[in-house]
C-alpha cells in the first residue's frame, strides 16, 4: 500500500482552527482504523438505537481533522464509502453503513464563543447537553433538539427542531460557517453567500464531505420554560378525531415562542404546551380554550427556570431499542381526516407504540431562511413522528409491524414528506421525501464528492 505526506494528499484550505499543524509535516506513516472484534470498534458501532447492529468495515475514531483525512485516505486505498458520525443517534444508524469506513467524530467536542459576536464555534462531535451546559453558563442558546446525547452534526445538517424552532428557526438557520474536508483532503472553510452553507442547511449529514467544525449565531436565554399539559384519557378513535381536529385549529393561532405537541399513546392522550415569554400567557390561555373545554383534565402553569426545565426534555442517556421515524410533514388536519381513527385503533392495539404531532412554522417559515437554505419543509407547519418502543426481545417484531402498518396508511392516503432527520429504510422514495430541491443537492454533491465516496442508503445520490 502506498502511502502520502501531506501535501501529495491534501489540498488544503486556510489553516485549521481545531487542529493546527505545520505546512509541509507528514501525517502518520500508516494511517489506524478500527477493524471488527476489537474494543473500539465495538464502542463505535454501540449507537443510540440498541436494535440496531452496524456492519461498518472499519470505523476511525477521529479526535482532529489530521484524523478524518488519514481515514479518508484508507478508505481511498481500500476502495471503502465513507459514513459519519457525530452522536450516533441516526434512528437507522445510516452514521455506520455497512461495509463503509465509518468516521467517528464523537470525540471532536471543543467548543468556544465570542465574547463581542456572540458566535458560537463547535466541533462536529458535541452533544447537545454539552452545548446547552456551555452556552447557558454564559447566558445564551442555541436553538436545537431536546435529547441530551444528540450530535451537532447530524442534527444541524438535517435542518434542527426543537422547542425553540418556531421563535428563533431551525438550528441550520443559525449557521454562519463551517469546516469540511471534500473527498479528495481538501479543506473549506465557508462563510456568507455560499452554495456550499446553504446545501449544509438542511441537505442531510454524510453527502457532500466530513464537517468538522460549525459556527452559528446565538440567541439571549430564556429565562423561564412556561409549561401546561392538557390530557384525555380511555378515548375512542371518534373522540382522538375530534381532539385532532381542535388542537390543529386551535394551535395555527400560538405565538411563535410556543410550542406544543399531540402525544398518542394506546388510548391515552397527552398535550405539551410550553412558551418563553410571560407576556404571551393571556393570549395563548385563550387561543387553548376550546381545547381545554373537551379534554380530560388539565394543568396549572408551571415556569421553572430554563437551565432547569431543559433537562426535563433530555431523555434517557443509555442505549435503548425502538423504531422510530418521521410520520409526515403535515399542514394541517385535512391530511389525517380520512385516516386519523384508523391511525387511533392502530395505536391503541399495540402497547408501545406512540403517535406525535409537532407544531413547526413560526420563524421556521422565515422567507430569509428559506433562500438561505435547502430545507424543504418550510411550508408544513406541523410533523407527525411515529415511535415504537418495546422492553422484552419477543415484543420487538410485533412493535415493529404495528410502527410499519401505520406508516403503509399514511403513505396510501398521500402523506410521503419526510424530515431526514426522523429516517425510515422503508420509505418507497427517501430523496423526493426528504429533498425538495434534489438537482442543486447533485451539483454540489458532484463538485466535492464525484465518485460517491461519502455514501449511505439514503444519502444524496448522483
Amino acid at each position: 500500500m502506498k502511502y502520502y505526506n501531506r501535501r501529495s494528499f491534501l489540498n488544503l484550505g486556510s489553516a485549521a482552527l481545531l487542529a493546527p499543524w505545520t505546512s509541509g509535516q507528514t501525517i502518520v506513516a500508516k494511517p489506524t482504523v478500527d477493524l471488527p472484534d476489537t474494543a473500539g470498534y465495538r464502542l463505535s458501532c454501540t449507537l443510540f438505537n440498541s436494535r440496531l447492529k452496524p456492519k461498518p468495515a472499519a470505523v476511525k475514531r477521529c479526535l482532529t481533522e489530521d484524523d478524518v483525512m488519514s481515514g479518508i485516505l484508507w478508505a481511498r486505498e481500500q476502495k471503502k464509502s465513507i459514513s459519519i458520525k457525530s452522536g450516533g443517534h441516526c434512528f437507522e444508524g445510516f452514521c455506520m453503513a455497512d461495509d463503509s469506513l465509518s468516521l467517528d467524530l464523537s470525540g471532536m467536542n471543543q467548543m468556544s464563543i465570542d465574547p463581542k459576536t456572540q458566535q458560537f464555534t463547535v466541533a462536529a462531535g458535541a452533544k447537545l447537553r454539552q452545548i446547552n451546559d456551555f452556552l447557558l453558563a454564559k447566558g445564551r442558546i442555541l436553538p436545537a433538539g431536546s435529547c441530551a446525547g444528540v450530535g451537532i452534526g447530524g442534527l444541524t445538517l438535517g435542518g434542527g427542531y426543537g422547542l425553540l424552532a418556531r421563535q428563533y428557526g431551525l438550528t441550520c438557520d443559525q449557521l454562519l460557517g463551517l469546516r469540511m474536508i471534500d473527498a479528495q483532503g481538501k479543506v473549506h472553510q465557508i462563510e456568507g453567500d455560499h452554495e456550499l452553507l446553504k446545501a449544509c442547511r438542511g441537505g442531510g449529514n454524510g453527502n457532500f464531505g466530513v464537517i468538522t467544525q460549525f459556527r452559528f449565531r446565538t440567541q439571549k436565554a430564556p429565562t423561564h420554560l412556561y409549561n401546561r399539559r392538557f390530557k384525555a384519557n380511555d378515548l375512542t378513535p371518534s373522540k382522538v378525531k375530534l381532539l385532532l381536529e381542535t388542537w390543529f385549529a386551535v394551535t395555527k393561532n400560538l405565538p411563535s415562542d410556543a410550542f406544543s405537541a399531540f402525544v398518542l399513546n394506546g388510548k391515552s392522550l397527552t398535550i405539551l404546551l410550553t412558551h418563553t415569554k410571560l407576556k404571551s400567557q393571556a393570549t395563548i390561555s385563550a387561543v387553548m380554550k376550546p381545547l381545554e373545554k373537551i379534554v380530560s383534565s388539565t394543568t396549572r402553569y408551571y415556569a421553572p427556570l430554563y437551565p432547569a426545565a431543559i433537562k426535563t426534555y433530555y431523555g434517557r442517556s443509555g442505549p435503548l431499542p425502538f423504531k422510530n421515524a418521521c410520520a409526515g410533514m403535515l399542514q394541517g388536519f385535512a391530511e389525517l381526516k380520512d385516516v386519523i381513527e384508523t391511525l387511533a385503533q392502530q395505536v391503541a392495539a399495540t402497547s408501545g407504540v406512540i403517535w406525535q404531532v409537532n407544531t413547526l412554522g413560526g420563524a421556521i417559515q422565515d422567507q430569509a431562511y428559506a433562500a438561505a437554505s435547502v430545507f424543504a419543509h418550510r411550508d408544513c407547519s406541523y410533523m407527525s413522528e411515529i415511535q415504537g418502543y418495546w422492553d422484552d426481545a419477543p415484543r420487538e417484531q410485533r412493535v415493529i409491524k404495528a410502527v410499519d402498518e401505520i406508516q403503509t396508511l399514511l403513505a396510501k392516503c398521500g402523506i410521503k414528506r419526510h424530515y431526514c432527520n426522523y429516517p425510515d429504510r422503508n420509505f418507497a422514495d427517501p430523496q423526493s421525501s426528504y429533498f425538495g430541491n434534489l438537482d442543486f443537492l447533485q451539483k454540489i454533491k458532484r463538485q466535492y464528492d464525484p465518485e460517491d465516496i461519502f455514501h449511505h442508503p439514503q444519502g444524496v445520490r448522483l
